[in-house]
């Protein structure tokens, strides 16, 4: 299953930001260890990007580092999941309003 197709259409963009790149990582180790080159292989970005993501987020605690069988697996948090349940809010939030189409400066004023 593609990554993409688990979030509404900003992440469907070729260019993705780095939240994005975070989401993404995050959904990929949310219900079970993944090792580097699987998150690699999933996510089509190379090992220098994974590791530019990956110490912050297990920094700031929302992955946490396992190792089974000499294997370094990561996998999300509770922290980490609550994360992208507010990411995925957002992102249908921002869907929602473009299928209305309403400006997003319209949309941040009324809350």
């Amino acid at each position: 299953m593609n990554a993409h197709s688990l979030f509404p259409s900003p992440l469907t963009n070729k260019y993705r930001s780095g939240i994005e790149l975070v989401a993404l990582i995050l959904d990929a180790v949310k219900y079970s260890g993944a090792a580097r080159y699987l998150l690699m292989k999933q996510l089509g970005i190379n090992y220098a990007q994974l590791k530019k993501y990956l110490k912050p987020l297990t920094e700031f605690g929302l992955i946490e580092v396992d190792i089974k069988n000499g294997q370094v697996l990561y996998r999300a948090s509770e922290k980490g999941v609550a994360f992208l349940r507010q990411y995925i809010v957002l992102c249908e939030m921002l869907s929602s309003a473009e299928m209305h189409r309403r400006p997003l400066d319209v949309i941040c004023k009324t809350v």
